[in-house]
């Protein structure tokens, strides 16, 4: 049988040409007496639906005995092209219109078809329409796919089945390969930015996209896209997702590789230009899937790519000479940071509550913070200047609290001081130094455990009209200034709301009250305050 097509273009003329009608020369058995060539046998009979050979070329007879011209022939399970002097074309591409090739032809004005050496035209011989690697035939140095009638593929082809999609296509995300438009056709490789329709994605539903967007996609020597996997491509790593494109901000390190990031365990950053940071700073706004609230909020955050990619989360971590902390999701923390080594999900935290939804421990007063019992928990200070900063403080520090700024303390290695603090000769509790409130008093006394200037014990600042005889007895409070200063050896100092206090020589308050201290008296002028210097029973009084 055969089909009747109409020749459009060729790569190349049909070598030497030599049968037009006045100048070739048949052999025995061809005739053109009726006005067209046919072979007839010896008995004169016309020969059908058979190649005759005449010279190097080789001839179509149709079922009429006619030679075929500018006609796509097919044979058996082959298919052939003679031009238009009836001669086989061979190593030649050919172009028929689309509409005479096939009605499945996408966007395509034309059909391309390669005739091989032996005339047939290169297509898919696949018993089951599985378009794999050995299918791809070499033509010029390009690839080539072809379907089992012989039609070059292009464009978005489905591996099962042969499909061709075009980028208008919503099913292009159902192509395994690429090969470029429908006039060229060759196995795309290497980068290639498409225009593709995002309809229907559901990833992209939500997205701020058009319908239609521009993506990079990658193919493999072979034209095959890389979908859903990590790639080195000239030494940077590239993430594709599920339906190829490059995965331009995050990404998954491992598995699936999506936008939609919802865990921290292997959270990349890809940036605009798709190549994965390593060993360098983001700053961003997260993932909607990652953290919605500060997606929306579109709160950007700094966060550190290791040398995998991967975001430190969840720590303290040294760069570049400084240290830095970062909470559960990779987010770098600033001001008040809070350890709980007891939370393996958030272990480092601004917030009170160990979430990201708590409030922040600097929304809490000054005093507030001192006086919160934090169970153990280290306290540390990492710079408020986050867009410039943020690296872990040492010394004191000035930190700005809900209700004022407040004077803090920290160690060398960044830990908040408690209690009392030797190298300063001042007490802290959480980091904040304890002195007087110039506005509630000019003196106030700290809770010491011993009066030895105890370093892990509890310090809490009070004032002076909260103590009674029977506290100061027992010799745990010392006497500081506005400073913080230990007040040692303090005769009678007056406070502002008219409270006086003796000191012995650590600054521990032995006396405190209304009356001027006078000393030791046994007369009836006198009053005993109730008070004793500490470690002694010595009575003393003041005047009546």
């Amino acid at each position: 049988m055969r089909k009747q097509t109409k020749l459009v273009a060729a790569l190349s003329a049909t070598a030497l040409l030599a049968l037009g009608a006045s100048a070739v020369v048949f052999a025995a058995g061809w005739d053109n007496s009726t006005g067209a060539w046919q072979y007839l046998d010896s008995e004169g009979n016309a020969i059908t639906d058979a190649w005759r050979k005449s010279g190097d070329y080789w001839f179509y007879l149709d079922d009429d005995g006619n030679m075929a011209t500018d006609e796509l022939i097919q044979d058996d399970d082959d298919y052939y092209y003679v031009n238009a002097d009836g001669a086989m074309v061979t190593n030649q591409w050919v172009a028929l219109d689309a509409d005479d090739s096939s009605s499945d032809n996408g966007d395509a004005e034309y059909r391309w078809f390669y005739f091989g050496s032996d005339g047939k035209a290169y297509r898919d011989k696949g018993s089951n329409s599985e378009l794999t690697v050995s299918d791809l035939k070499t033509i010029n140095g390009k690839k080539y796919a072809f379907d089992a009638d012989g039609k070059m593929l292009y464009g978005f082809v489905d591996a099962d089945g042969l499909s061709i999609y075009t980028a208008d296509d919503e099913d292009w995300t159902d192509a395994e390969y690429y090969f470029g438009g429908w006039n060229d056709g060759s196995a795309q490789t290497g980068w290639v930015q498409l225009t593709v329709n995002t309809d229907g994605i559901s990833s992209d539903d939500d997205d701020d996209k058009d319908d239609n967007d521009t993506y990079w996609f990658y193919m493999n020597s072979n034209g095959k896209i890389q979908k859903n996997k990590k790639k080195t491509i000239n030494g940077a790593t590239y993430y594709f997702d599920t339906y190829g494109r490059m995965i331009d901000d995050w990404s998954t390190a491992s598995k699936d590789y999506t936008g939609e990031v919802s865990t921290s365990s292997d959270i990349v950053y890809t940036n605009g230009d798709g190549a994965t940071r390593k060993n360098q700073w983001i700053w961003a706004v997260p993932d909607k899937n990652y953290d919605e609230g500060d997606y929306n909020d579109d709160e950007y955050s700094w966060w550190w790519a290791q040398s995998s990619g991967k975001l430190f989360t969840n720590g303290v971590k040294k760069v570049k000479g400084k240290t830095y902390a970062f909470d559960g999701k990779g987010r770098m923390l600033t001001g008040i940071v809070v350890e709980d080594t007891n939370n393996s999900e958030t272990k480092y935290s601004m917030k009170q509550k160990g979430g990201y939804d708590g409030d922040d421990w600097t929304d809490l007063e000054g005093d507030d913070f001192a006086k919160k019992d934090l169970d153990g928990k280290k306290v540390y200070y990492f710079s408020n200047d986050e867009e410039h900063d943020g690296s872990r403080k040492t010394g004191y520090q000035n930190v700005e609290f809900d209700d004022d700024t407040y004077q803090m303390y920290f160690k060398s290695n960044g830990e908040a001081e408690k209690g009392y603090v030797s190298k300063i000769k001042k007490y802290c509790a959480n980091g904040v130094v304890l002195k007087a409130d110039s506005d509630t008093s000019n003196y106030g006394v700290i809770e010491d455990a011993d009066g030895k200037h105890d370093s892990t014990g509890k310090t809490v600042l009070y004032y002076g009209d909260d103590l009674d005889a029977s506290e100061i007895k027992n010799g745990n409070y010392v006497l500081v200034n506005t400073a913080g200063t230990i007040q040692k050896n303090a005769k009678n100092k007056k406070d502002s709301n008219d409270v006086y206090y003796y000191t012995n020589k650590d600054g521990v308050v032995t006396y405190a009250g209304d009356k001027l201290f006078t000393g030791k008296k046994n007369d009836s002028d006198y009053k005993e305050v109730g008070a004793v210097v500490a470690g002694s029973d010595t009575v003393y009084y003041v005047e009546k």
